[in-house]
């Protein structure tokens, strides 16, 4: 198809209007349609009226020159290659022209030899260069947009959903609200929902802004599958499923991976497999296989395998599309944004693999993906060996008891789990999530005369590990009981770690029973059958220590909302709380009162929260920064402003606990 190019001729003599013309139009290849206008007022009527490709300019029209001609077309925003037509050659005028923007410069009697066509060429390649420019600018630019309105959103919806589960969570604790108790679960849990569906869109634009990175380390491969297992084995039971982790080879003991992003992917594809399994089994499986062609590591394989409703075959190439999903019964029996198994996709091929399904509609599907696990050549291989979970547990510890507990995990998840069913027999629980919080937790809560009665410890943890943390707490003159908490099963291991000074050790995932055991073994009995003489005067005489005083807070957050939510819920734990809207009021809060802790949001109308936080930290040194945002604060920053800790929106109980104790 031969090529049209449209060119418009800024020319006040008619003679030399005539001459370019019939030249234009004798060419074959390419064709020319030529637009004629005397001055730049028409010049700039044309251009508003039609798009041109290219634009010829005489240098001298009546009272204007090309210069004049050139900064009208710029000051209008037209964006086209111009060429600037001479009577004759002035190498300042040329370079004059060239200075204000032209394309290029010819003389009149050039118009008929190859030079011409020559310089109309290379203005257009210059034109489409520069507009490849434009797009890719424009491009960034709305990136650069979306990714601000994303981080923008997440702050904004994060905020609401503070006191969306915050509130219920509250309403579902009072005894008083017992009858709605089945609303208000339906509230909540549609609330995790909806910051489920809220985390997986702020996922997928870190991964399609390549802005997802990982955090490789070590990772203990069976306590690592044992909390998968604990976690998700109550969804299962829920829905009277089977639930099962299981090695078809020995594995190793240690992998380099991202646990984060694996613990994702893989808690992902059972609660899919959960949510679309009515009867039936869901069954993890894990294999070490040989290296993939071209590569040096061993993969680790998993599968995740279930007796749902399975999917039609020509649907299977649609669903690690982003925004997809299963049609008809499953998107309107189940829902959801149709970024879980995108998000996964990616997460694996960034660890090193690749992940495929195959499904049988009305039998189950079958998900398979494996990961780069690092040089596992050298490592010791064990079977992997679940402790089956108690079938006679009893849905609330019939126990109740007063102290203090920490526990310390590096899973968040498995904290709070296990927090929960501390909680329940009435405990009053903190967390860590390493060695190195836990030691500072234990120093401070005894420099504080608040100290722990009891300390349940992960073995396996980064930074450090429980039995590193437990002899730093011992060198540090601290007798408070210890008691590992450890998914390994090795035979001798329970001795090894009395050994090392644990008073206790517990396995993974936590039987009720076993805990009932320790917290009635350690903690002081406030309610249920008397408790034998010997543990009667260990219980009463760790009673004697003081119970938590409350600390002062200040609580900085624009939100009234979520700021009297914050308050309420440290108010309960017994603490002393102010709070403050802005940084001026937070300024004149600091500068009167002296507090322990500080939780603060990242915006605020008058300050921006790094800001503020510099300033905090000069009127009072010693109080905690707490950082409370929408968004994952800077790392370095924090690091900067001497901020060790912070919290992501929708803050619970949990979490407060977590960083005031």
């Amino acid at each position: 198809m031969t090529e049209v190019i449209r060119v418009l001729l800024i020319e006040d003599d008619e003679d030399d209007y005539f001459l370019t013309s019939d030249y234009l139009l004798q060419c074959e290849e390419p064709r020319f349609q030529l637009t004629w206008v005397t001055n730049s007022a028409d010049a700039i009527d044309a251009l508003q009226r039609r798009n041109f490709d290219l634009c010829l300019l005489d240098y001298l029209l009546g009272a204007e020159n090309a210069v004049d001609v050139l900064e009208v077309l710029k000051s209008n925003q037209f964006n086209l290659p111009v060429v600037i037509l001479t009577g004759q050659s002035d190498s300042q005028v040329d370079e004059l022209v060239m200075r204000a923007g032209a394309a290029d410069y010819l003389q009149k009697t050039e118009i008929e030899s190859p030079r011409f066509m020559r310089t109309i060429r290379y203005a257009m390649v210059r034109r489409e260069i520069e507009n490849e420019r434009l797009e890719r600018h424009k491009v960034e630019q709305q990136n650069k947009a979306k990714d601000k309105f994303l981080a923008h959103l997440g702050h904004e919806l994060r905020t609401p959903l503070t006191s969306i589960l915050g509130y219920t969570e509250l309403l579902l604790d009072d005894k008083g609200n017992d009858p709605l108790a089945q609303e208000l679960s339906i509230i909540y849990s549609n609330g995790k929902h909806l910051l489920s569906l809220l985390n997986d869109l702020l996922d997928m634009s870190r991964i399609m802004a390549d802005k997802l990175e990982l955090n490789i380390k070590e990772v203990h491969l069976s306590p690592f599958l044992t909390d998968i297992h604990s976690l998700m084995r109550l969804a299962a039971k829920d829905k009277d499923l089977v639930f099962d982790v299981i090695a078809e080879t020995k594995i190793p003991e240690v992998i380099e991976t991202d646990p984060t992003r694996l613990r994702q992917v893989l808690i992902n594809l059972v609660s899919n497999a959960v949510k679309f399994t009515d009867t039936g089994a869901i069954t993890v499986t894990v294999e070490v296989r040989p290296p993939a062609p071209g590569k040096a590591n061993e993969r680790l394989h998993f599968i995740v395998e279930d007796t749902g409703i399975g999917m039609p075959p020509h649907k299977l190439d649609k669903i690690f599309q982003p925004f997809e999903q299963i049609e008809d019964i499953m998107r309107a029996n189940h829902g959801g944004a149709g970024l879980g198994l995108a998000i996964s996709r990616e997460l694996v091929a960034k660890l090193g693999g690749s992940i495929s399904v195959d499904s049988v509609f009305g039998k189950g599907s079958r998900f398979s993906f494996s990961i780069d696990p690092g040089d596992i050549s050298e490592q010791s291989r064990t079977q992997l060996a679940l402790k089956p979970p108690s079938r006679a547990e009893a849905n609330n510890l019939d126990l109740q008891v007063t102290g203090k507990v920490l526990i310390v995990d590096d899973i968040r998840e498995i904290r709070r789990l296990t927090g929960h069913l501390v909680s329940q027999c009435h405990a009053t629980v903190a967390y860590a999530e390493n060695g190195v919080k836990a030691l500072e937790a234990v120093l401070q809560a005894e420099e504080d005369n608040e100290p722990f009665h009891l300390v349940l410890m992960d073995i396996h943890m980064p930074v450090m590990n429980g039995i590193e943390a437990l002899h730093a707490i011992r060198r540090h003159k601290s007798n408070v009981p210890v008691v590992a908490v450890t998914a390994a099963s090795r035979k001798g291991l329970k001795q090894s770690l009395m050994d090392d000074g644990f008073n206790n050790v517990i396995g993974k995932p936590i039987e009720r029973a076993a805990l009932t055991e320790v917290l009635d073994q350690y903690l002081v009995r406030s309610q249920g059958p008397a408790v034998s003489k010997i543990e009667t005067v260990k219980t009463v005489t760790q009673s004697t220590q003081p119970q938590p005083t409350a600390k002062k807070i200040l609580v900085i957050e624009d939100d009234e909302d979520a700021a009297e939510l914050l308050q309420l819920f440290l108010v309960h734990q017994g603490h002393d709380v102010i709070t403050a809207n802005t940084g001026a009021d937070a300024i004149e809060c600091m500068t009167e009162v002296v507090f322990d802790h500080v939780l603060m949001d990242l915006t605020l109308p008058d300050y921006h929260g790094y800001d503020l936080a510099a300033e905090l930290n000069q009127i009072q040194p010693k109080a905690k920064l707490v950082i409370v945002s929408g968004n994952e604060p800077d790392k370095d920053t924090m690091k900067h402003l001497g901020v060790s800790q912070s919290l992501l929106k929708p803050v619970s109980k949990e979490d407060l606990i977590s960083v005031v104790s």
